[in-house]
């Protein structure tokens, strides 16, 4: 790789060396001929890239609107290296103000280098912020009130560093609520210390958490002084926002309520907003804490309520508390095109799982960035493609995921699957029990040769196979099964009078395949797999003997 820089400074030639040394390996032939320029669009993070590509060789004028739309001038340039020689002219801008990535989730918490690399991720998905609030950590909840020590701060200015080489603004939380008492200066202080310590390694974003504590007022004093939490919980936002704007007027503060889901329409949301400071962002999780979808008439409920636009907690593709059993990898859905201009932005919540958590991310940057052209399934196929690259680990890893695609956001876990139990029921309902055997034969084999395509020490991304261990040895007994059920549907019969019959013992044996299968505590195949041998198993015991 050769690259000549004219007009850059010294920051925009940082995070163009930062960018191309992240994705050395798909650029490395290229030659560079780079000049940057000022953009004249008043859109935010607005950008024009004219590129012309020829030979290996690319002569590029990236105007830019500020520091981040450069690196959103550097993924566009990206893919326009990658694709055939020609000339682009194009002018470009996301869609949401704040588009993000919350590690909001209960569970370990991730490790500083997987943070490091997530920038790093999330700045390849156009989002422009990462917000630290790890619910486990003892510093975020429970020991709030102490400074933070050194070594804490030397790893949050790397993360800063980072974020500031990518295009991606760091901010960090602090969850009082607990133990608070609002009316006490001296925790507005205890606050401020973190604060100001953050400040002085360049963090500009900060969070207030008030989620998932006590909904009373703990302490007489608070009592006496508030009639409601709510107007407790303004008092006290308001306060640290006071302080925190005394040492930089640049400083941002967002507030996560107390009471963080559902229309908007209730008084504590009326009471907060009302109380609470102009400039203050409310986070807002949607209709439940996972919402299946986020849309604009909610939105507009709940700026009427609280008096500004919510600040999305997007609580995909988190799978922690009663869901650890899920792993949430589909696309994100539900999310209403045109959002961008009724909401303050959208932070998202990840699962515990580093790497898988990546996929999902990377098909709600591409939301974020453009939720009228957002198209869900080509953004998590390119996104998968991405991440394995290898021709055959890709296929089998796709069929492996495409089983777990559910949430509370997608109704069908496992599309293909449900296709399959389809063909194969229409199949035995319709006197063709020995087709159906065949169809679930082949699926089940199928099912055997990607694990071991998978499990192989050969597949490209171990990494990932690590994480979902638990998945990929239920998706190994999905194939079991699917092969045991061929077995028993090659043993039926089929007669118009009474349908699908087997011999004695035959239903007690598919009762047996069910009970082996649902042992495996980890979800996979949706509930289609499930549902279908309570039916084959009520069916075959029905007319048992006949």
């Amino acid at each position: 790789m050769s690259l000549t820089i004219e007009g850059a400074n010294a920051s925009h030639t940082s995070l163009i060396e930062a960018f191309l040394n992240r994705h050395k390996e798909r650029l490395e032939s290229f030659a560079f001929e780079l000049e940057i320029e000022e953009c004249q669009s008043k859109k935010l993070e607005a950008f024009q890239l004219v590129a012309h590509k020829s030979n290996k060789t690319i002569e590029a004028t990236l105007s830019v609107s500020s520091q981040q739309s450069l690196r959103w001038a550097l993924n566009a340039l990206l893919v326009f290296a990658e694709g055939p020689d020609e000339t682009i002219n194009l002018e470009d801008s996301p869609a949401f103000a704040i588009r993000g990535v919350i590690e909001g989730f209960y569970g370990t918490p991730w490790t500083h280098e997987q943070r490091l690399s997530g920038i790093e991720s999330f700045a390849d998905f156009g989002m422009n912020s990462f917000m630290l609030a790890p619910k486990d950590s003892p510093w975020q909840r429970f020991d709030w009130r102490r400074p933070f020590d050194s070594m804490l701060l030397k790893l949050t200015k790397e993360l800063v560093e980072r974020g500031q080489l990518h295009g991606v603004n760091i901010a960090v939380c602090v969850s009082p609520g607990l133990s608070v008492k609002y009316s006490d200066q001296n925790d507005v202080e205890a606050v401020m210390i973190r604060y100001r310590q953050l400040l002085s390694i360049g963090v500009r974003d900060f969070g207030l958490l008030f989620d998932d504590i006590p909904w009373e007022l703990q302490f007489a004093e608070d009592i006496k002084k508030y009639k409601t939490t709510a107007q407790a919980q303004a008092d006290f936002s308001n306060r640290v926002l006071a302080s925190l704007k005394e040492v930089d007027s640049s400083a941002r503060l967002i507030v996560c309520p107390m009471e963080y889901c559902g229309r908007g329409t209730n008084p504590y949301i009326r009471e907060l907003g009302t109380n609470a400071a102009p400039e203050i962002s409310l986070m807002w999780t949607g209709r439940q804490i996972c919402s299946e979808y986020l849309d604009i008439s909610d939105a507009i409920v709940f700026k009427d309520d609280a008096g500004r636009a919510p600040l999305y907690w997007d609580n995909y593709p988190v799978n922690d508390v009663a869901m650890t059993h899920e792993l949430h990898v589909g696309p994100i859905q539900g999310r209403e095109a045109g959002l961008e201009d009724f909401s303050a932005g959208l932070f998202s919540n990840p699962m515990e799982k580093f790497e898988m958590s990546l996929l999902p991310l990377s098909t709600i940057g591409d939301y974020l960035w453009d939720s009228k052209n957002y198209n869900p399934q080509e953004s998590w196929d390119r996104a998968l493609k991405l991440m394995v690259k290898k021709e055959s680990d890709y296929t089998a890893m796709r069929r492996l995921l495409r089983n777990s695609l559910g949430s509370c956001l997608n109704g069908n876990a496992a599309p293909d699957l449900g296709s399959l139990i389809s063909s194969t029921t229409t199949a035995w309902r319709t006197g063709k029990p020995e087709e159906a055997a065949e169809i679930f034969r082949k699926a089940g084999e199928q099912i055997m040769r990607d694990y071991e395509v998978l499990t192989s020490d050969n597949f490209s991304r171990t990494d990932l196979i690590e994480e979902i261990k638990p998945w990929v040895a239920k998706y190994l007994a999905g194939g079991e099964t699917l092969e045991q059920l061929s077995m028993v549907l090659a043993q039926c019969t089929w007669s118009k009078d009474h349908g699908l019959a087997g011999t004695q013992g035959l239903a007690s044996e598919v009762l047996r395949i069910r009970q082996r299968f649902d042992q495996i505590q980890s979800r996979l195949m949706g509930d289609g797999l499930d549902l279908l041998m309570g039916e084959l198993y009520a069916e075959l015991k029905a007319n048992e003997g006949c």
